[in-house]
């Protein structure tokens, strides 16, 4: 066991201070880290590659010159980044086997910076789900409570990073799959506007929607992570993106953002707005009705590209999940004017955000439609007497939109339900106002209190939970 003790160093911003400053060495970090990933990691199966000797080795190895932008911090990387000599898969078994021989141009980022990777994260097959249930590599399990899903597709990244095993990861998101697991699990989570970031080195989804970006337990870190991500000096960044001369102004959408959505994720929606309210924003209740057919349209333009981005998987048809190949399959039934319906419908919804940003610094909105489900419930309680049936009304059911406008959304960790569980609540911003909302996300947590709760630390030697049914 290392000398640190719970809660102390959680933040990857306190570790990197610790380690410049030489009270703590990395591969001090390190080591805490892999004792609390071989604890967790049999409940949450929130890992699909572990590269302990390789990380531990680096940690050393920066011990003399701690000078990079993070040096020594620990992180985890979605399985659909190329790092160089490790395997990409997107944990789908026909890509098995497939080395990369670079990393992508964020992982340089993150290896200029002198992170320690730890280790690839366990996803949705191919990125092609909300729920982090399908998976060549097993399902993963959400830390508060294992009979919960994650959400996905960045499920495992969330989860390592709500369980503590480390501060950050990297996740993209293409129709949700950074704020769906950062609600369910309780962490903070950007998806920065589309196109803000390289996509090269990442395994494809939607090329037109896909959109790497930063989880964190705090919107310090997240903020630094997302600084990296991009190439910027964080350090002199925020703080100054607020409208000159005016206040904050927030509006909350009502019709398609409160329908179908949960009575506990209406309430924090609420409640997030009269902290904003009583911190001196302006907040406002708008009409949200317009983009009602957002899951069809976004469902329409990303299943023809999907397959159009993986030609050889036709090969390996068997290795690949019944429910991510009737996403191909689906795609190509399409009509070439079903597929020019669905482009002039994403245009005017874009319009539509933007319209309503013409008018307000950003929107807050449900990130995702429930807290975490069980996996085999086929109808969700929304409380108060509704339901939903979970093929409807999928994670995604509200996240997708925003992909649509090519805008940034930040998750905030909000709060709680009635049974304990982690819920989400997102701040949508116009195009490259990425900073507006990291400004508002440190704003919140500031008038909050907000730290980081952790979930209770598994007994070692605890069962992996079994795979539920095969669900898109």
């Amino acid at each position: 066991m290392t000398g640190l003790r719970y809660g102390e160093l959680e933040t990857a911003i306190q570790m990197l201070g610790a380690v410049r400053a030489r009270h703590v060495a990395p591969a001090e970090l390190l080591e805490r880290t892999f004792e609390r990933l071989h604890l967790w990691q049999p409940v949450t199966n929130a890992f699909s590659q572990v590269w302990e000797g390789e990380a531990l080795a680096a940690a050393r190895r920066l011990m003399s010159d701690p000078s990079g932008m993070a040096t020594g911090v620990p992180l985890a990387i979605k399985d659909l980044f190329d790092v160089a000599g490790h395997e990409t898969t997107g944990c789908c078994a026909a890509y098995r086997g497939t080395k990369a021989a670079a990393d992508a141009p964020i992982v340089d980022r993150m290896r200029q910076a002198e992170m320690v990777f730890v280790g690839k994260t366990n996803q949705h097959e191919l990125a092609a789900g909300g729920t982090n249930l399908v998976s060549a590599c097993g399902p993963t399990a959400n830390p508060w409570n294992a009979d919960r899903m994650t959400g996905g597709s960045s499920g495992g990244s969330a989860a390592a990073v709500a369980a503590g095993v480390v501060p950050w990861a990297l996740g993209s998101d293409t129709g949700g799959s950074i704020r769906i697991p950062s609600s369910m699990c309780g962490t903070f989570g950007l998806k920065p506007t589309t196109g803000r970031l390289p996509l090269q080195g990442l395994m494809p989804l939607a090329p037109s929607l896909d959109c790497p970006g930063p989880i964190a337990s705090t919107a310090g870190d997240l903020r630094l992570l997302y600084h990296l991500m991009v190439g910027s000096d964080w350090e002199s960044a925020g703080d100054g993106d607020r409208p000159v001369g005016r206040r904050w102004r927030i509006g909350v959408p009502g019709g398609f953002f409160a329908d179908r959505v949960h009575a506990d994720v209406l309430d924090l929606v609420q409640k997030v707005a009269t902290t904003f309210e009583a911190s001196g924003a302006e907040v406002e209740a708008l009409d949200g009705r317009g983009v009602e057919d957002s899951r069809r349209v976004w469902s329409r333009i990303c299943y023809p590209e999907f397959g159009a981005a993986h030609p050889r998987l036709e090969e390996k048809r068997g290795d690949v999940a019944p429910t991510v190949w009737a996403w191909i399959d689906e795609g190509r039934r399409l009509t070439v004017t079903e597929r020019a319906e669905a482009a002039r419908r994403r245009e005017e919804i874009r319009r539509w955000y933007r319209s309503q940003l013409q008018t307000f610094d950003a929107l807050l909105i449900p990130s995702t439609p429930y807290p975490a489900p069980n996996p085999t419930d086929n109808v969700i309680d929304l409380g108060r007497g509704e339901t939903v049936e979970a093929a409807a009304v999928g994670p995604g059911w509200i996240t997708c939109s925003v992909n649509l406008a090519g805008l940034p959304a930040l998750n905030l960790p909000a709060g709680r339900s009635a049974d304990g569980l982690p819920i989400g609540v997102s701040l949508v911003g116009d195009e490259n106002r990425d900073e507006a909302l990291l400004d508002l996300a440190s704003q919140w947590e500031a008038a909050t209190g907000y730290h980081p709760r952790r979930p209770q630390v598994p007994v070692p030697g605890a069962p992996l939970r079994s795979a539920p049914k095969d669900r898109a």
